[in-house]
């Protein structure tokens, strides 16, 4: 049986290559794997890709995310237009996290388990910006630089 995996991808700004190599391997190695926009049409990475996605995270609901093994989000410029505070996110993490499935999230949408508070209380890595530091301090979340 095949494993299932979901993406989660900004409209506009996420890294092409924290999507494209992630995505790409997990294909090659024989995961499903679904795409969630967060906004309906093409999404466009900072770097000039672009990507449509296959579903809509307004159209999913608990019982879809079920169907998964692990939930992967990208980041890039745009994290802190559509993936910071954005509760509809944070509450996809949540749910995988309460249901012990994998959570993989890349460079500054590590805001998203830092605010889901899955992060409470441990180290973790972020953009190392002022702000992205301030967040995980707002969050008890404590920032390494490795």
């Amino acid at each position: 049986m095949s494993k299932k995996v979901l993406f989660i991808l900004m409209p506009k700004q996420f890294q092409d290559h924290e999507f494209n190599i992630p995505y790409q391997a997990l294909l090659q190695k024989g995961f499903s794997v679904d795409v969630a926009g967060l906004q309906p049409g093409e999404a466009s990475g900072g770097l000039g890709m672009t990507f449509t996605p296959n579903k809509q995270l307004s159209d999913l609901q608990d019982k879809d995310f079920d169907t998964y093994d692990a939930l992967v989000i990208p980041g890039g410029p745009g994290s802190t237009r559509y993936l910071w505070k954005n509760k509809a996110v944070q509450h996809v993490a949540q749910y995988f996290n309460q249901h012990k499935k994998i959570v993989a999230t890349i460079c500054n949408a590590c805001a998203v388990p830092a605010e889901a508070g899955l992060l409470k209380n441990k180290k973790a890595t972020i953009y190392p910006a002022d702000e992205s530091k301030a967040l995980f301090a707002q969050h008890s979340v404590t920032f390494v630089d490795n």
